[in-house]
């Protein structure tokens, strides 16, 4: 989170009781730090599994057990309670918890981009600006800051006011690996493939691994699916991919109609330790074992899937496709008696990869 350790402890008792939200327990130091570390962990196993509020609660609690001073783990432990008070819809608790942290520590560069983030969504634009240009006026030699916060602020629809910030970006000297590699990932996001490819070339001859992915992707976005899958594949043999990266691919080849590799390549994906995109991987596992001939491994996946996203008509269709397919001798099925069986009680909602376990 980039918490300056020196500041540890530093600011008045107001301060403290915003952040910690409790007195601290009686006890040793040591039975305390043990006792905060369980329910800190609490927190996490609570978040993964969807329960923000039991989150909220446990992140609470661990907060309580705090020696008295505010160090990396109490910050820590804030950052977590924010985010899990914003999954859980509390949007002003959360904005309390950030605003603490920057009372806290107002070089927080962190705190002000997710305030930021959390005013965007707010559609609190004045704020969420505010934030951004704390943000890099405390970090600004931060690329991925940058560039996140064009992310953002692209995804509603602020595109120009995004590429401003990733063209402030450029104004950051250097050019080692990683600065190379950054830099063409922004002209990617700007839509100047050949800026890109100049950068990203001249990283790869500094050994810049990750430089390999984004190439992949520019020449994805321009078109050249050859060079496309030429960098994709060079990333997956350096051993850093991840399961978007075999997504990539396998679309590669589902694209080609090779859907016995395509299909490798989900399967890969969906083996690998942190899963951030199981539902589009458990779609096109689907797809690749129906043109492979697999239906019953397709029905078994579209049973899975419907399970942990239910509200997903084009999957939905295929799920009465597959079981029709499976119960052809003791008669099919009609869509509607299908439905019946998948349609989420009410109030039900499909979740998402994290809390299907992607994690």
């Amino acid at each position: 989170m980039g918490i300056n350790k020196e500041k540890t402890g530093k600011r008045c008792a107001s301060v403290l009781a915003a952040l910690l939200a409790a007195a601290c327990l009686a006890g040793c130091t040591s039975d305390r730090a043990a006792q905060q570390m369980a329910y800190r962990q609490t927190g996490l196993d609570a978040m993964r599994s969807g329960d923000y509020a039991g989150a909220v609660a446990a992140f609470d609690t661990a907060l309580s057990y705090a020696p008295g001073t505010v160090g990396e783990v109490e910050l820590d432990i804030c950052y977590y309670k924010a985010a899990a008070q914003f999954a859980a819809g509390d949007q002003e608790g959360a904005l309390a918890t950030y605003d603490a942290l920057i009372a806290y520590d107002d070089k927080d560069a962190d705190a002000y981009y997710t305030r930021g983030c959390l005013h965007l969504q707010r559609y609190e634009g004045d704020q969420a600006f505010a934030d951004f240009d704390a943000a890099i006026s405390n970090d600004a030699d931060n690329y991925e800051l940058y560039m996140n916060i064009y992310r953002n602020l692209a995804a509603y629809n602020l595109i120009a006011e995004g590429e401003e910030y990733l063209n402030k970006a450029f104004a950051i000297k250097g050019d080692d690996a990683e600065q190379l590699t950054s830099r063409g990932e922004i002209y990617l996001l700007l839509g100047e493939y050949e800026n890109a490819i100049t950068e990203l070339t001249a990283a790869l001859e500094k050994k810049s691994v990750r430089a390999n992915l984004i190439l992949a992707e520019v020449y994805e976005a321009s078109g050249d699916a050859e060079n496309a899958e030429k960098y994709y594949k060079a990333y997956v043999e350096s051993g850093a991919a991840d399961s978007e990266t075999m997504n990539a691919l396998a679309e590669i080849e589902m694209a080609k109609l090779d859907y016995t590799a395509a299909l490798d390549y989900v399967n890969q994906g969906l083996a690998m330790e942190q899963v951030t995109n199981r539902r589009e991987l458990m779609q096109n596992q689907i797809i690749c074992m129906e043109y492979t001939a697999d239906f019953k491994g397709a029905w078994q996946v579209a049973q899975e899937y419907i399970a942990l996203y239910p509200n997903d008509a084009a999957v939905q269709r295929e799920y009465v496709f597959l079981k029709n397919r499976q119960t052809e001798t003791a008669g099919n099925e009609t869509e509607t008696e299908i439905e019946a069986e998948i349609t989420p009680a009410e109030g039900g909602e499909s979740v998402t990869d994290t809390e299907a376990g992607a994690q």
